[in-house]
């Protein structure tokens, strides 16, 4: 056996050298700074989305791993939706823009091209669209349960395919948004269980998808089209309407002006209630 002063010794030296070790290696990985928050912020990507529902669902998806900006301000409409400089400039360093397609948001092509934005991503891929009768795509697809997971599960492709790095996260969290999507869907089934069947209007045509997924009766719209003033042709058979499937409610929504839709109401002795598409103000979220 060895001087024990001596044994001591070495171990005191061993001791203090792997502390010193260990200082150095502790301020090399605090000097790297790959894993903090401030991290995550300033490199992380950055994303757009044009109307509130996307924006919803993408911050969703994207969780700390990419900011998310809204293009349309709550409140507004996307189909008068203009966009300025200041807009473009904000929009400088937004990698993927998602979009709905099919008339709501055509202006977002626009904004690719001028603020040199990466890509602009359509979420509709794998969604049964509805074809109206003057052939164009109902565009409000987002406003269906089934989509709305679909389109999170899109998103989650086109984050991973911009950042590989956190495709796992952004997969992960789709899944579980879809099954919290799910839950909610399978609460509102059966909260309107009562009301099916029972015929309803509403101002322009945007609620078909909601309601083929909760098993609602859309019997009309206000306007004669998208955008479109409606005819006296089109109010003769909406007042028919109304009195043949006692129809007692209209809806508007707050996008959307409707003054003439109140005297159209008062006239035909309906209420008015209302139901907002896009959502992103205080209320009715």
């Amino acid at each position: 056996m060895g001087n024990p002063r001596r044994l001591l010794f070495r171990i005191g030296a061993l001791t203090g050298a792997a502390l010193i070790v260990a200082g150095v290696a502790l301020r090399l990985l605090s000097s790297r700074r790959v894993v903090t928050a401030e991290d995550l912020r300033v490199n992380r990507l950055t994303v757009a989305a044009t109307i509130y529902p996307l924006y919803d669902i993408a911050r969703e998806v994207a969780g700390q791993y990419a900011e998310v900006r809204l293009i349309v301000p709550p409140g507004a409409s996307p189909h008068f939706f203009e966009t300025t400089p200041r807009r473009l400039r904000e929009l400088q360093n937004v990698k993927l823009v998602f979009a709905v397609g099919h008339g709501l948001d055509n202006w977002a092509t626009e904004i690719t091209g001028t603020a040199a934005v990466a890509q602009l991503f359509v979420v509709d891929r794998g969604i049964a669209l509805r074809r109206m009768q003057d052939g164009t795509v109902d565009p409000h697809y987002w406003l269906h349960y089934g989509n709305a997971r679909r389109i999170a599960e899109n998103m989650a492709n086109a984050l991973s395919a911009a950042d590989d790095v956190h495709a796992s996260e952004y997969r992960a969290q789709a899944v579980a948004y879809g099954e919290r999507l799910a839950e909610q869907e399978a609460h509102m089934r059966q909260r309107l269980a009562p009301v099916r069947g029972v015929p309803f209007l509403t101002f322009h045509d945007a609620w078909f998808y909601f309601a083929q997924d909760l098993g609602l009766s859309p019997a009309g719209t206000f306007e004669s089209a998208a955008q479109g003033e409606p005819t006296p042709r089109h109010l003769a058979a909406l007042q028919e309407r109304i009195v043949t499937e006692r129809i007692r409610v209209i809806f508007i929504e707050p996008q959307m002006s409707s003054s003439s839709l109140k005297s159209f109401a008062h006239d035909n002795g309906i209420g008015i209630a209302e139901l907002d598409p896009l959502g992103g103000t205080e209320g009715p979220g």
